[in-house]
């Protein structure tokens, strides 16, 4: 069918077939981080010793980038792709693979195939948001409660850079640690850049988190 759209019981779109949905594409592992500890990043959570770095190649091409924190007091830079080790996994997002028919065929005006029942099982399911209120200056760290366990955090949507030319370097962005399965604390922390409300005002912000299924 096209022309068609669906809306969830918080009365969000969830599917429109004006645009085609997003589906997994690839679950990667982190393997080996590189210059483990050697920017001192300052926060509430650590002093970055044990933040190390994803390969430069990581991330292939254009996409929702997602990680799932599985180990409790373990936190990350997402913005600026450093981790701790061994500390989660990585799934990769695109609406550029192919969908397979089944069940509930939805069709854009061009009659491609954009969503289906079948190929829903490979897509994210947001359940839930981490949310920043205006009010809250994230310089301060902010623990937030999730309504499941062990979500997938859209690190496309954490802000974040580390800048060095080889005499000052700078930093900015969000940290993010996992207390336990549905508990996460977050910091904005900044040194030689724009600080949380230079940066982001008193707007607040909100990070998807998902659910795959079967992980």
């Amino acid at each position: 069918m096209s022309g068609f759209q669906l809306y969830n019981s918080a009365g969000a779109l969830t599917i429109d077939s004006t645009n085609k949905s997003i589906v997994a594409s690839q679950l990667k592992s982190m393997g080996n981080l590189s210059d483990t500890g050697f920017y001192q990043i300052n926060s509430a959570f650590g002093n970055g010793s044990t933040l190390g770095f994803l390969g430069d190649t990581f991330f292939p091409g254009d996409g929702l980038r997602w990680f799932q924190l599985q180990v409790d007091g373990k936190y990350c830079f997402p913005g600026s792709s450093m981790y701790e080790a061994g500390s989660g996994q990585f799934m990769l997002s695109s609406n550029s693979i192919g969908i397979s028919s089944g069940y509930l065929d939805v069709f854009d005006a061009e009659g491609t195939l954009i969503w289906s029942a079948v190929g829903a099982s490979s897509m994210p399911r947001i359940m839930d948001f981490f949310t920043v209120p205006a009010s809250h200056d994230l310089s301060t760290a902010l623990t937030l409660n999730t309504t499941f366990t062990n979500p997938w955090i859209c690190i496309s949507q954490c802000p974040g850079n580390l800048s060095d030319d080889g005499s000052t370097t700078g930093y900015s962005g969000v940290l993010i640690r996992r207390n336990n399965a549905t508990s996460f604390t977050l910091q904005y922390v900044n040194r030689n850049q724009k600080s949380y409300t230079q940066a982001m005002g008193s707007n607040g912000f909100r990070i998807a988190l998902a659910r795959f299924t079967g992980y």
